[in-house]
This record gives structure tokens, C-alpha cells and sequence, in this order.
């Protein structure tokens, strides 16, 4: 089962006005993590498969996804944890800010408040984990 940790952050805009945020990590199991690299093995291997019967493409879309099966099953695998999202306050206008993040994020990092889409820049907190959940 993911558990997810939320560490605190600070959210900087441009003018050095600054408040507190908090960083969702979710954290995979080595059960999870080996599960999700065979997913996604047994997709690309899937895939190509079904791309065998396409005339002309399966010389390109066959060998491709034999090779990146193992490659992406091996990178899901290395993926011990990744930030979901940031949630926090907008430094300028006061408002609710939470930012969906991709799994190769990394802080610090430069976004944009949804309600007045001013530059907001996510960065550590010296702190470090406040708390744990399972999800």
C-alpha cells in the first residue's frame, strides 16, 4: 500500500513575498513497485503485439516497444517515491494555491497561482517531514 508523506515547503513569488505550503510524496513498497514495472512491461509488450498486424508501421512500432518495455518497466521500478502535489496559499492574492506536480519534479521549481496566474516558486523547507498517511 502508498503511503503519502507531507513535507513542508515554502511558496516564494517573484517579489520575495513568501508563505508555507505543504509537498504530498507518495511512497511505493517493493511489492508496489514491482508490480507497477510488470504493468508496464506487459503494456509496452502488449502494444506490441497489437501493432504486429499494422502494415508498414510494425517495422518501427514492434521493435520500439520491445525495447522501452523493459527500459520504462526498469525506470517504474527505480521509483521508490514522487511528488503528487503542492498545496499552500498564494503569496500575492491570498488564495488557495494547489499544484499538481509531475514525477520527475524536483524543488525548487517555478509554477503559476491558477487564480491570478502569478510566478510562484516551490522550495524546501529546512524541516523536512511533518506527516505520514496511508493512501
Amino acid at each position: 500500500m502508498s503511503t503519502t508523506i507531507h513535507r513542508t515547503i515554502r511558496i516564494e513569488n517573484a517579489d520575495n513575498g513568501s508563505t508555507i505550503g505543504q509537498l504530498h510524496i507518495t511512497t511505493y513498497s517493493q511489492k508496489e513497485r514491482t508490480a507497477r514495472a510488470i504493468k508496464m512491461l506487459a503494456l509496452m509488450w502488449g502494444l506490441a503485439i497489437i501493432t504486429l498486424f499494422i502494415p508498414l508501421a510494425h517495422f518501427v512500432l514492434v521493435p520500439g516497444f520491445l525495447i522501452a518495455g523493459p527500459v520504462i518497466a526498469y525506470k517504474r521500478y527505480q521509483m521508490a517515491q514522487h511528488p503528487s502535489k503542492a498545496d499552500g496559499e498564494c503569496p500575492t492574492c491570498k488564495q488557495p494555491l494547489s499544484i499538481h506536480l509531475e514525477p520527475s519534479d524536483t524543488l525548487p521549481m517555478w509554477s503559476y497561482c491558477s487564480a491570478n496566474n502569478d510566478p510562484v516558486q516551490l522550495i524546501d523547507y529546512p524541516q523536512g517531514e511533518t506527516n505520514t498517511t496511508s493512501a
